[in-house]
């Protein structure tokens, strides 16, 4: 019975970084879809555009980034980005891609 309970919760521990991998895949498609014009998405090897603005790799490995801070920047408040009307989740599926992209 011990055995049960403690497989259980190694699978319970688990499932919060399946789910968090699952997020940052569909960043990755938000990302490409909309930021690529503008920045770089993914890691070295594709081309920045030539308009001055951080890769995603840049911001990610950023040491005072945080969830919080990244919401802003997407925020169409914000005044170098265009209005994208993401919901949150595509917000939070975002963010985890870019977390994903620290090394």
């Amino acid at each position: 019975m011990r055995n049960v309970v403690c497989c259980l919760l190694g699978l319970a521990a688990l499932l919060p970084a399946c789910a968090a991998a699952q997020d940052a895949v569909e960043g990755r498609e938000i990302a490409r879809r909309w930021c690529s014009s503008c920045h770089v998405v993914e890691r070295p090897g594709s081309q920045a555009p030539a308009n001055g603005l951080p890769t995603f790799p840049a911001i990610a490995a950023r040491a005072d980034l945080t969830a919080d801070r990244l919401r802003a920047a997407i925020n169409p408040q914000h005044n170098r980005m265009p209005d994208l009307s993401l919901s949150k989740r595509q917000q939070d599926d975002l963010i985890a891609y870019i977390f994903s992209l620290r090394s």
